[in-house]
């Protein structure tokens, strides 16, 4: 089965990217649908980091190790032109970019020095560069509310176990305020959630047996919730867009959903006594690598669902539904077996972006 080198949903929530040997590819999230090119396919070569902007025809995207382009440049793409658009190189001595985020008024450019925070996408221009902790694999986060046009960064601080939030509006070519930190866990983190409004962030630590969520503004702890009692490794984890759900992904074989904001009578009670060892409301059982996590919003025709795309290829899907306060789910019965398969039928899956 192929093998997706990357994979991530967008801050929206209604779309995902895979990063190939191939290139990259964009999808609907809900229904699953290859966006597929309505005169070619991109010639990018292999490609290990792809993040798309919004529902637009922009893919910001890095070149894998035995693609095209050297490792510390970052390319934004436009679909609709089928042409690199804006070429971004980072210092060579800060490495490789080790991860990109993307929104409606900020690029961010990880490498495991540094973190550089350009203008985008109007008159692209680098704002600020900050040092940070080693970070090799890129650990962060970003949020964005449409509402606000607030947007919030968040990455390791440089204390063990902490977690630095930065507001990327209020940064200037000349100054920065100083970010929020927030002592999470006594061991180095290895996940990094934030809600959409930049509110509430989630972290996990290496030992993986509990997430801790915190207010971003108080840095007071709110829940602290059990994974399990056996050490893992956390390979993702996800708040849902209306910030009630949060899902946490491990290496154990399981997807679990807590409940973050729920029902009138937890607002009642004191939030750490409730929740301070909370277990999952739902469990998944999913003996895969997940690269990245998804929820999708309840319709008339659908319930709302949890998505999971794993390193095989696979898109999964669960939905659940809150009935007299009680949380049911069950699997969707269409899953898709291999998404890189589901590109090559074009016949069946073409819809041009």
């Amino acid at each position: 089965m192929a093998k997706i080198i990357n994979a991530a949903v967008n801050l929206e929530h209604t779309m995902f990217s895979i990063s190939t040997q191939e290139g990259f590819k964009i999808f609907e999230l809900h229904p699953v649908t290859y966006k597929c090119y309505e005169n070619s396919i991109p010639d990018t070569g292999p490609v290990r980091i792809a993040r798309q902007f919004a529902r637009t025809n922009i893919v910001v995207y890095v070149s894998a190790k035995n693609g095209k382009y050297p490792q510390n440049v970052t390319w934004v793409f436009d679909a609709e032109g089928n042409k690199n658009r804006l070429e971004i190189t980072t210092p060579g001595a800060c490495g490789p970019v080790t991860n990109v985020h993307v929104c409606e008024n900020r690029l961010v450019i990880f490498t495991a020095p540094r973190v550089f925070v350009y203008q985008f996408p109007k008159n692209p221009k680098q704002i600020r560069t900050e040092e940070t902790r080693i970070n090799p694999f890129g650990l962060s986060a970003m949020s964005y509310d449409p509402t606000t046009a607030a947007c919030y960064l968040a990455y390791p601080g440089y204390k063990t176990g902490t977690v630095q939030i930065l507001n990327l509006n209020t940064l200037t070519e000349r100054e920065s305020k100083a970010p929020v930190v927030i002592e999470a866990h006594l061991t180095d983190i290895t996940q990094i959630a934030l809600n959409c409004q930049g509110t509430l962030v989630a972290t996990g630590s290496t030992k993986g047996t509990v997430i801790r969520v915190f207010d971003a503004r108080t840095k007071g702890m709110l829940y602290e919730l059990r994974r399990g009692t056996v050490q893992a490794h956390l390979s993702c984890i996800s708040f849902s867009p209306c910030s009630s759900y949060l899902a946490v992904a491990s290496d154990k074989g399981t997807l679990h959903v807590f409940g973050i904001r729920d029902s009138e009578n937890q607002k009642k009670k004191n939030v750490l006594d409730l929740n301070r060892g909370s277990s999952s409301l739902m469990k998944f059982n999913l003996e895969r690598d997940v690269l990245a996590l998804g929820f999708t919003k309840q319709t008339t025709r659908s319930l709302q669902s949890l998505v999971a795309i794993c390193s095989d290829g696979t898109y999964w899907q669960y939905h659940f539904s809150k009935d007299n306060g009680a949380m049911s789910y069950h699997q969707k019965a269409d899953k898709f077996e291999n998404l890189i398969e589901m590109v090559k039928d074009t016949e069946f899956w073409r819809e041009p972006i």
